[in-house]
């Protein structure tokens, strides 16, 4: 099995005028399992909705170093959610199936883990970058920064027999 394991993230920016506390954490549930799951921890002052866009820049690493890359997503909130069948599904999964807008609140996303490996993927080991951004009153906003170290790993699974 090929999986996409997602390690150290880390939060490195965020508005305390629209949060009041950000975390993430990256751990394993058990030992049989292989992968890193993803918890994220958002408790936000405002209504989440398409005013909020959220950018992901993937960067490869090579000789010791993280370097862009050609791939980017550029998606408004609800719409990474409702049409994404890679990390939408997986929000709106960890969500409960509620769908936006999200009015102001704590959000405990637990278990997060990319489903599938995108068929034909570039490269091996990289660096997710992650800019959240609000458009108030025509104004764009930068109200959050993050990142996380993804790899693609290949593992034999075994299940245990009665």
């Amino acid at each position: 099995m090929t999986f996409v394991n997602i390690e150290r993230p880390k939060i490195t920016y965020f508005d305390p005028k629209y949060f009041n506390k950000v975390f993430a954490l990256s751990r394993r549930l058990n030992r049989q399992d292989p992968r890193h799951y993803l918890e994220v921890y958002v408790d936000t002052r405002i209504q989440m909705d398409n005013t909020m866009k959220l950018e992901f820049f993937v960067y490869q690493f090579l000789t010791n170093r993280y370097k862009p890359s050609f791939i980017e997503l550029h998606y408004q909130l609800c719409d990474l959610i409702n049409l994404d069948p890679l990390i939408g599904k997986v929000v709106l999964n960890a969500l409960g199936g509620r769908t936006c807008p999200y009015p102001p609140g704590v959000y405990d996303l637990k278990n997060l883990s990319v489903p599938f490996v995108p068929k034909g993927f570039p490269f091996t080991k990289g660096r997710i970058y992650i800019n959240v951004s609000l458009t108030d009153s025509g104004e764009i906003k930068n109200i959050g920064r993050a990142y996380i170290d993804m790899e693609f790993k290949v593992a034999n699974i075994r299940h245990k027999t009665n």
